[in-house]
């Protein structure tokens, strides 16, 4: 398959480490035609995103990853073309950063309390000090600022050993569910997908989210095997949902290694996602 366009990468507004600027410029360097940029419950990064891929002749799509969970099982659902100024998104968004700020802060006084990692929140908030909240990647990154972590080659063993789901300290981010993600999107007019669905691990989740208004499922993911692929294609031909891919692109903390333009859509799954945003449009 032919990759035009990378639909899933981060920038620093939220866990990546790539301005929107930086992004753009990667990708015209990789040959790619069209990106999205999602940022992880947050559309900060957008304004410039879109001004710096209109500049570059790239088609910049406007995006987010809002992150839910049921029963202990994360579940991303990501947004495309969405209206980034819809108030009710906004808001719902606000709520979703003290909620991911909080939870990181819990969890690293678990940490403290357990006598498995002793850093201090006050240290974390003065090397992030315009950042709309806080995830376990600014503590990482706080903590290389002062010393404790001397690369960024670190970071995949520092997340799954302190912020994962097999740390002692885990905590899940509570309160906010997919079906909920699903209709914030919807009211902003965009295109809701199920991310890496792999990764969710339970394929009958899917037509439950159908249900809520699901339209498209992340095919084309770095943890795709070939029969995840066929199987997730079937799973969109059986639910008439839209195919989407990228890297779930971090920059230097990408944890798949993956690169820009290893993992998207071709022209003809852009034009279904095209043909549904006009027909949201009319509505």
């Amino acid at each position: 398959m032919s990759v035009i366009g990378d639909l899933h990468t981060h920038s620093l507004f939220s866990d990546g480490t790539d301005s929107p600027r930086e992004l753009v410029r990667k990708a015209k360097e990789r040959g790619l035609c069209v990106l999205a940029l999602v940022d992880h419950d947050t559309v900060e990064g957008l304004e410039e995103f879109l001004t710096e891929a209109k500049a570059s002749g790239l088609e910049g799509i406007p995006g987010v990853e809002i992150s839910t969970s049921i029963n202990r099982t994360r579940i991303h659902i990501l947004g495309y073309f969405i209206d980034y100024r819809e108030p009710s998104l906004l808001s719902f968004l606000s709520k979703m950063a003290k909620a991911r700020t909080e939870n990181t802060r819990e969890i690293l006084l678990r940490l403290e309390r357990l006598d498995l990692l002793h850093y201090a929140w006050e240290s974390v908030l003065r090397h992030n000090p315009r950042k709309s909240w806080i995830c376990s990647s600014d503590v990482f990154l706080a903590m290389m600022k002062d010393g404790f972590y001397s690369s960024l080659d670190q970071w995949p063993e520092f997340y799954h050993r302190y912020f994962g789901k097999e740390s002692q300290a885990y905590l899940d981010l509570e309160g906010f569910t997919p079906a909920e993600a699903i209709d914030i999107i919807l009211k902003a007019q965009g295109i809701p997908v199920l991310a890496h669905p792999k990764l969710v691990g339970d394929d009958r989740k899917i037509g439950e989210l159908v249900e809520r208004g699901l339209m498209g499922i992340e095919v084309h993911y770095p943890v795709h095997g070939r029969a995840d692929v066929e199987n997730y294609l079937h799973v969109a031909e059986k639910y008439d949902l839209l195919v989407t891919g990228g890297t779930d692109w971090h920059g230097e903390l990408s944890e798949w290694r993956a690169s820009l333009s290893e993992f998207g859509i071709s022209e003809e799954e852009l034009e279904r996602l095209h043909a549904r945003k006009d027909a949201i449009a009319v509505k």
